[in-house]
Parts: structure tokens; sequence; C-alpha cells
């Protein structure tokens, strides 16, 4: 599936996971929803930090955005 900047995707099913490249707690999609596993959905640090690293939940929606650097 090709992601469309601009488009919502809602109730994603997500895990948190310790990132090896900057040890930062961040939250990808899990697996078998026909979105890539490599994407980071961002949201707060907080809420990224609150929970164990592999904890599993679900996103109430998700826009598609692109950084500037890349």
């Amino acid at each position: 599936m090709k992601l469309i900047i601009g488009n919502y995707y809602e109730n994603i099913k997500c895990e948190n996971f310790k990132d090896p490249e900057t040890g930062r707690i961040r939250v990808r999609p899990l697996d078998g929803q026909n979105l890539p596993t490599n994407i980071v959905i961002e949201c707060s640090k907080s809420e990224r930090e609150s929970h164990p690293t592999g904890t599993k939940f679900i996103t109430e929606n998700v826009k598609v955005c692109k950084k500037s650097d890349g």
C-alpha cells in the first residue's frame, strides 16, 4: 500500500519500541494492517514513555506527513 501525504488512517494497531539508532522510544504500526511497519507514528513523548517498551495499543487517527528533512 502506498501512503498518500495528507490522508488519515483510523484505529491503527501499534506498539512502542526502542529505536536502536537513536535510543529513543518510538511508535510503529503492527504487521498485518496493509501499512509499512518501518514508519514512525509521532505522538507526545509522555505518551510514548508512559508505558513499558513493547506495549501494544490502538490509535484514534493518524495523518500521513513527511518531514522537510526527509
